[in-house]
């Protein structure tokens, strides 16, 4: 990861090297051809001036005042070398006396803007020429400058510096950035190792606000989700072993006593029934267990129909009084009739069927559990309240965790799966519906389910 990220870094300051090289090349090229433009022209503007200072003609005498007009010009415009010409029949007369510009340039080169570089004493100097018309009279000016129209000393050498100077702070702090980054990377390998060993605990180093703190923190907050998930399974594999346990114990007394044939023949029909109750004890915990299984996968279906449904509760009801009687505990039901709806009948009853259970299992003799079903616009809302011993308040956002219920109110009632709660959860969510629970110590607890009226909302 470390020499990816140095050897990255290098390539990409190469590059940005040449492409600036490249590009200080190519506006020095246009910063000379500017200026090369502009010498040009000057000597425009000056061979222009003079002519108009001249008149419409040349006179011999003239050439005083043209050199006069030279040095004017010179002295205005900062020029290191400024000559004049006339053309005659017999060539380029000069003006001046010992011209250096002149001889250099030839006489096809004027008017045609070229800028040549002369040596002149050993001085490099930049020149050009052009003509202009005094009557019948050709007058050449020439213009040069000593200083390059672009030195490449002073724009190349900073640039050239300036990058190379990029470059290696750009590698000095990839190496700092790749081996800092490169060391959090390894502590968080090393915590995704120890976690796929098995190590729940192991937890990956948290520095900085950058995005690796934030992958670590992602990562810490998975590692705490399994940690937990672990600890609820051992928990839950333990409950469901003391749920198995007890009853496998009492059917295994009895079977022992049977071949003993220590019981009496008058015990016979009070032993059956024991063992009936813990067989179906064992029965109804396995039962809970496959279908939370197949419920958590999503292994199972919904099958939606249209549904009388105030007659469907009504006779789901029925039997839930028989037992209530059987228990010592008040059933009431207030059905309201919100007509036919489309919904799934067998989950809706094994949701009710549940929480029904649930509720007369929890509520003492002479209680009281009150189904009430009503509507609310696209929902049909189920409230199952009873007069049990409640819920304390730091215990409601766990009931529907598996076993804890059943676990954590063993004492108050000992029978049960405890997979109930989680069951109606897992249910009323694949119905796209919710489930509340409230509760007050002492005073029962009421639980809300509400259902939407078709599986398709």
């Amino acid at each position: 990861m470390r020499r990816r990220i140095f050897w990255g870094v290098l390539l990409a300051a190469i590059v940005a090297l040449v492409i600036g090289l490249t590009a200080g090349a190519v506006i020095r090229q246009q910063q000379v051809a500017a200026n090369r433009a502009e010498l040009n022209r000057q000597a425009q503007v000056a061979a222009s001036l003079i002519g108009a200072e001249l008149g419409p003609s040349l006179r011999a005498d003239d050439r005083v005042e043209i050199r006069q007009i030279l040095r004017q010009l010179r002295l205005i415009g900062g020029y290191d070398y400024l000559e004049a010409a006339v053309v005659t029949g017999d060539g380029i007369t000069p003006v001046v006396p010992d011209p250096v510009l002149l001889p250099g340039i030839r006489q096809g080169a004027i008017d045609t803007g070229a800028v040549r570089r002369l040596d002149i004493d050993g001085t490099p100097v930049f020149a050009t020429a052009r003509g202009v018309d005094v009557g019948r009279t050709r007058l050449i000016i020439a213009i040069g400058r000593e200083e390059p129209l672009l030195s490449s000393g002073p724009f190349t050498r900073p640039l050239a510096i300036g990058l190379v100077v990029g470059v290696l702070l750009a590698l000095a702090v990839s190496a700092l950035v790749s081996r800092r980054l490169g060391r959090r990377l390894a502590g968080l390998e090393e915590a995704a190792v120890n976690l796929a060993d098995g190590d729940f605990t192991a937890r990956a180093p948290v520095e900085g606000t950058d995005g690796v703190a934030e992958l670590s923190s992602t990562f810490n907050y998975m590692a705490l989700s399994l940690q937990q998930a672990q600890s609820r399974e051992r928990d839950f594999l333990m409950s469901v072993g003391h749920d198995l346990r007890t009853p496998l114990t009492t059917i295994r007394g009895y079977a022992e006593a049977l071949d003993a044939g220590v019981i009496e023949a008058d015990d016979f029909a009070r032993v059956a029934e024991v063992l009936q109750r813990q067989t179906d004890r064992l029965s109804r915990l396995v039962e809970d267990l496959m279908l939370l299984a197949r419920l958590e996968a999503r292994e199972f279906s919904l099958r939606s129909e249209p549904v009388d449904l105030a007659a469907h509760i009504e006779e789901l009801t029925a039997e839930h009084r028989v037992r209530a009687e059987k228990l010592g505990v008040g059933f009431e039901a207030h059905i309201l009739d919100v007509g036919t709806v489309d919904i799934d009948p067998d989950r809706v009853a094994q949701v009710l069927g549940n929480l029904v259970d649930n509720a007369l299992r929890y509520t003492p003799e002479r209680g009281s559990v009150v189904l009430t079903m009503s509507g609310d616009g696209p929902n049909v809302i189920f409230e199952i309240a009873d007069t049990g011993p409640g819920i304390d308040e730091e215990d409601i956002p766990r009931v529907f965790e598996r076993l804890y219920v059943a676990q954590r109110y063993r004492p108050v009632r000992p029978e049960g799966s405890g997979l109930g709660l989680p069951i109606v959860k897992e249910l009323v969510e694949a119905m796209h519906g919710s489930v509340d629970v409230t509760s007050r110590p002492g005073h029962g607890t009421t639980v809300r389910v509400t259902l939407p009226v078709s599986l398709g909302v």
